[in-house]
Order: structure tokens, then sequence, then C-alpha cells
């Protein structure tokens, strides 16, 4: 298992990632890691153990119960820290899913909120924690100053919760996998001779560590899980101002939508933007999402996506949240994602001109299929799961 990497593994590495840092300041790290140029350390930030890496959303091993593992830091312990900031909240919003499936209307808020907070580490590196609930309008932002404490531990132990449940955080191995110099060379981030399917593919994360917030909730305190399922999102904020410094729904939609390199060409703020706003604001980012499909559905034989394909993707793509109902078969990105989902070629295929639904005209096969490395072999069949 490569939970926690040793730390003469992630010395050697750390070269490695400074150097492919500094030669991409402002390029795309990962599903979401490292996504937007205000949490680029070359821009000065101390943030990073506020940037979110993935989001995932999967039936566990209790049938009763669905469980929420956000990831952040990447490259924890090589880039980013090994220890969770004592400045920033870490944050899971769930909302009620509305009828009709994952297409939620804008301008929604969270109906639940799980928040936890951290102090320094103790001589041993662990450190204390709180995990606190928000209900209702006290879900919405990211103050913890009156919500309730729901429990209280330290990192790095696995906690049974008094409502029922479990909760974990603390140091594991990076679940994502990605060939991200592909994508780099794929998509005008770099100039390194590399494209998707080369043949060449490498999985970068394979032996990085992440920090991991992994939280078993019984389905009947989730928000309306016996109907329609519900909808939920990853964000990290300001302890002190609130603000919010990083989310994500599905993986790489920032990072794909706003790239800034010279395949889609978008305006070089829209990645700190679509951090910095909640997907009740995604409305502000459907031309960015339609201006997409266009241009990388056009690298597909078939020709570029229609309006009505490109209307329909991005109504379910935005707002950018995980939707997940057990009743439904799981579809990642549009129904849950679980670790060894490799929603990374799911994506890239619809991107690029194939559609996950039937289209009259088209083979539902896109230009770039794969890209060419699938899940690790660490996962756990118990929680914590990473």
């Amino acid at each position: 298992m490569r939970t926690r990497r040793t730390w003469g593994v992630v010395l050697a590495l750390a070269a490695t990632i400074a150097m492919v840092v500094t030669m991409m300041p402002l390029a795309t790290f990962g599903a979401d890691h490292l996504d937007a140029p205000a949490l680029n350390p070359l821009a000065g930030t101390k943030r990073l153990d506020a940037d979110i890496n993935d989001l995932y959303v999967f039936q566990g091993a209790d049938p009763n119960a669905t469980v929420l593992a956000g990831t952040f830091s990447p490259a924890a312990g090589a880039l980013g820290p090994s220890t969770f900031g004592t400045d920033v909240v870490y944050q899971f919003n769930l909302v009620d899913a509305p009828t009709g499936g994952p297409s939620a209307p804008f301008g929604f808020k969270a109906d639940e909120a799980y928040r936890a907070v951290f102090d320094p580490p103790d001589s041993s590196g662990n450190q204390p924690f709180k995990l606190f609930k928000a209900e209702g309008s006290q879900a919405d932002g990211h103050a913890t100053a009156s919500n309730p404490l729901f429990f209280s531990g330290m990192t790095n132990t696995i906690y049974d919760l008094p409502t029922g449940g479990k909760f974990f955080a603390g140091l594991r191995s990076d679940p994502f996998f990605f060939d991200l110099a592909g994508f780099q060379g794929s998509f005008g981030e770099q100039n390194n001779n590399r494209s998707l399917g080369d043949g060449n593919q490498a999985d970068f994360f394979e032996d990085l560590n992440v920090l991991a917030l992994v939280i078993e909730i019984p389905d009947d305190q989730l928000p309306d899980m016996d109907d329609d399922g519900f909808a939920t999102w990853l964000s990290t904020g300001d302890l002190d101002s609130g603000a919010q410094l990083d989310r994500i729904g599905r993986p790489a939609i920032n990072t794909v939508v706003n790239s800034t390199g010279s395949l889609i060409n978008a305006p070089s703020g829209n990645k700190d933007l679509f951090n910095e706003t909640h997907p009740a604001d995604d409305k502000m980012f459907e031309q960015a999402m339609k201006d997409a499909l266009a241009i990388l559905s056009a690298l597909d034989d078939e020709g570029a996506y229609n309006s009505s394909i490109i209307d329909s993707l991005t109504s379910a793509l935005l707002p950018d949240k995980t939707f997940f109902n057990k009743q439904q078969s799981p579809f990642p990105p549009f129904n849950g994602r679980r670790l060894e989902d490799d929603v990374i070629d799911v994506e890239l295929n619809i991107l690029t001109g194939g559609p996950p639904f039937t289209v009259l005209g088209r083979d539902n096969k896109g230009a770039i299929e794969t890209d060419g490395v699938g899940p690790h072999d660490d996962y756990l069949s118990v929680f914590p799961y990473l």
C-alpha cells in the first residue's frame, strides 16, 4: 500500500515535481490539483493546504451509507504540505437533487455542510480537529462560529461518529490516476512532444500523497436520499474571512473548460474566478463550456457537436457538482464517482466528440477515448477506502 509514502521516495519526487511546476507556472496539474494561478506556489501563495485535488462519492462497505471523500494538498510532503492548514475550512456541501436527475437549477444553495477545521500538529505530527455540521441557512458559506460541534478527534485515526457512520482525516496515497504529460501536450499547456494516446503514457500521480477527508454518512441522514438523490461539491474557505479558496464538483471541469493552453485559450482569470464563486453562479461559465465543447468535439472525425448537443451537455455539466442516486446505476461523472472509476477517460471521450447518449449520426466515440492509464492497486475495501 502506498499510503504515507516514505520520505526518501517523497524527497526524490520533490525535485521532479518542482521542475514540472517551474516549467508550467500557470498550467494544469491534475483533475483539480493546482488548477488555478492563485493556487500556484510560484505566485507566492501559501495556501496549497487549501488546494482541492478530487471529490469522490460512492457506496462503501455499508450498503445503508454513502461515502464522501475529498483530497487536498497536491503531492503532499513534496510540493504541498503534509498537514492540514490551521486557517482553512474544509467542507463537504450537500443539496437535495431536483426531480429529473443531475441538472440542478442555477441559484441553489447547500442544504447541509460538514466543515472540518484543524489545530497545529503535535510532536507526532497528528492534528486535533473539530467537525461541524451546518444545516439550512447556516450551510451556506464557510463560517464555523455559530455551528454546533458535531465531533472532534485527531488526524490519522478512524472514528465512529455518534450518529452513525465514520470519519477519517489524514495523509493517504493519491487515488487519482492520469497521464499528465500527455494532457499537457495535447491541450497546448506545455510543448513536451507528448500527446494523449501516443503510447508513452505514464501515471504522474502513482507515487504521490494527499491529505484526505473521508466521511461515511448513513443514508437516512442525507438530503432526500430515498427519492431523487443528492448533489454535492467540495470547497475550502479562509477560516477568518470566510472567503472561498477552491471548489470542485466533477473532476477537470475548471481544468479543461478554463484551460489557458493554446487549444482552448480561455481568459487567464477564469480559473481563479471559478474557484472563488459558488455553483449557483455557474451560469457565468456556460459560454466558456459551450466554447470548449465546440473546440474539443471538432477534433473528432465526425466534426464538432451541433448546438443541440452542446446545449444538452452544458446543462448536464453545469452547475458543477457531483450527483448521486443509489437507485440508479453508477455512471461517473453523472452519478457518483468511485476511487477506481476512470472519469478522465469518460470525460475525454465526451468532450472530444463521443456523447454519453445515443445521437443520430454519431458513433459515441470521441477523438480521445482514453489517456492510457488505469486505477491504482492500493484502494481498500473497508473504511477509509484510500
